[in-house]
C-alpha cells in the first residue's frame, strides 16, 4: 500500500496525468475550436492541416490524425537521441492520445456535437479561446516533462541543446505555417485571426512551460557536511556554502547554495528534508547564468 501511494505522489506519475490531461485539452481546441474557425495550429498539426488542405483541393479527405502520427516518426528519433528517453516515451504517448481522441472528436462533429458551435461566427473570441484552450494543453505536459510531439520535441531539443527560447522557435516555426495557410486558403482574415491566436498561445505556454527555467535553491542547516555530500552525489551543480548566524536564534548555521532548472527543485527539496528535517528552504528564479551549467535532461 505504501509503495502504491509513493507512485501517486512520484514526479512520473505526475508527467503521466499531465501528458493524458494535456493532451485532451489539446485536441478538444484543435477540433473544436480550430477546424470551427478554419484557423491554422502550430507545428506538426498545423502542417498536417496544410498537407491536408491540398489534398482536398483535389477531393480526397481522410482525418488529419493520421498525417500527425506520420510526421511525428522521424522527430521521436531526434527527441531519443538529444532530449532524453523518458522525455520521448511521454510524447509518443501523447501523440497516440491524439490520434484516438481527435479521431473520436471528428465522429462527434459528424453527430453535429460541438458545444463552441455558437461561437462560429465570433472568429475573435475563437481566436481568443483557442490560443487560451492550446496553450493550457500544450504547456501543462511540457511543465511536468512531456510534450504533444511534433516541433514540439525539436522545439525542446534547440532550448536544451543550444539555449534557443522554446517559445521563440516555435513561434517562427508557426508564423511560416500561418502565411503558407494564408496563400494556400487564400484568406488574409483567416491568417489574421489566426495570428491572434498564435499570440494568446505563446503567452500563456509562456507562463506555463517553466520546466528548464533556472531556479536558485537556498538550503539553511546545521549539518552542512551530510548535506554537501548528499547534493553532489545526486546532483552535478555546484554547491556554494556560506556560514551564517540567525538574527533571532543567535544560532549558527550554514547556508548551501546551487543553481538548478526549475523542474529539479523537487527532488533538492527531497533530499534536504532527508537529510534534515528541520532545514529552511527558500527558491527564488534566475533569469540568466553567465559561465559554466549543466543542463540536465528530464529522466
Amino acid at each position: 500500500m505504501e509503495g502504491t501511494v509513493k507512485f501517486f505522489e512520484s514526479r512520473y506519475f505526475k508527467a503521466l496525468l499531465a501528458t493524458v490531461v494535456g493532451t485532451v485539452i489539446y485536441c478538444c481546441a484543435v477540433v473544436w475550436i480550430l477546424s470551427l474557425a478554419d484557423f491554422y495550429a502550430g507545428g506538426v498539426t498545423g502542417v498536417s492541416q496544410l498537407v491536408l488542405a491540398v489534398f482536398n483541393i483535389f477531393d480526397i479527405d481522410f482525418s488529419i490524425s493520421f498525417l500527425i502520427l506520420l510526421f511525428n516518426i522521424p522527430l521521436f528519433l531526434i527527441g531519443w537521441k538529444h532530449v532524453s528517453k523518458r522525455f520521448t516515451y511521454l510524447s509518443l504517448l501523447s501523440v497516440f492520445l491524439q490520434v484516438v481522441v481527435i479521431y473520436f472528436l471528428e465522429y462527434l462533429l459528424t453527430l453535429g456535437f460541438n458545444p463552441l458551435a455558437p461561437l462560429a461566427n465570433d472568429k475573435l473570441l475563437l481566436a481568443i479561446i483557442g490560443g487560451l484552450i492550446m496553450g493550457l494543453g500544450l504547456g501543462i505536459t511540457l511543465r511536468f516533462g512531456s510534450s504533444t510531439g511534433g516541433l514540439d520535441i525539436l522545439s525542446q531539443y534547440m532550448e536544451l541543446k543550444h539555449d534557443v527560447s522554446f517559445v521563440n522557435f516555435s513561434l517562427l516555426i508557426d508564423i511560416i505555417i500561418i502565411v503558407l495557410g494564408a496563400l494556400i486558403g487564400g484568406s488574409i482574415e483567416i491568417a489574421i485571426y489566426t495570428m491572434i491566436r498564435l499570440l494568446v498561445h505563446m503567452i500563456t505556454l509562456d507562463k506555463i512551460h517553466t520546466i528548464y527555467r533556472y531556479m536558485k535553491v537556498t538550503i539553511y542547516t546545521t549539518k552542512k557536511d551530510e548535506m554537501c555530500k548528499a547534493l553532489i552525489e545526486r546532483f552535478n551543480h555546484g554547491v556554494t556554502i556560506y556560514q551564517v548566524i540567525g538574527g533571532y536564534t543567535q544560532q549558527e548555521r550554514w547556508v548551501l547554495e546551487s543553481v538548478c532548472s526549475s523542474y529539479e527543485t523537487e527532488d533538492y527539496r527531497r533530499i534536504a528534508l532527508s537529510v534534515d528535517e528541520k532545514v529552511f528552504i527558500t527558491y527564488s528564479s534566475v533569469y540568466g547564468i553567465e559561465g559554466f551549467f549543466n543542463r540536465n535532461v528530464i529522466n
